[in-house]
């Protein structure tokens, strides 16, 4: 069994995340104003603070990308995967010299697991400079 550089598809699984895919759900993060989110890439699950989101688009997309990313793996009956991306969100006042809307700040890290391998990744969007 060859598996994918977990490092490499956790890093792409998180720029995907902070990227334009995110913005069909910016107003459901918006409206929440700040949370810890938890998404379970093997079923698109969302969670935020512990608690169950309905479907999110971008849950969905990174599920999509993950099954992409595993399509040519022949996996062995039985082997443990994990494939987490959790994100903290926040929404920053806007600055004097800035733009005039509250700008989202995420920050997400993405855990991989295929039996034994594992594979990390990080981004960051609006982080403040």
């Amino acid at each position: 069994m060859t598996l994918p550089d977990l490092d490499t598809v956790a890093a792409d699984l998180c720029r995907i995340f902070v990227g334009w895919k995110l913005s069909e759900d910016e107003s459901a993060l918006r409206a929440l104003g700040e949370g810890a989110l938890r998404l379970d890439l093997r079923t698109g699950e969302a969670w935020c603070d512990e608690e169950p989101l309905p479907t999110l688009f971008i849950a969905e997309e990174l599920r999509r990308e993950w099954e992409r990313a595993l399509a040519s793996v022949k996996l062995a009956a039985g082997i443990e995967i994990e494939a987490v991306l959790e994100a903290v969100f926040a929404l920053r006042p806007p600055g004097l010299a800035g733009p005039r809307a509250e700008t989202l700040q995420v920050s997400c890290a993405c855990r991989l697991r295929i039996g034994s391998a594992t594979g990390r990744g990080e981004a960051r969007r609006g982080a403040a400079s």
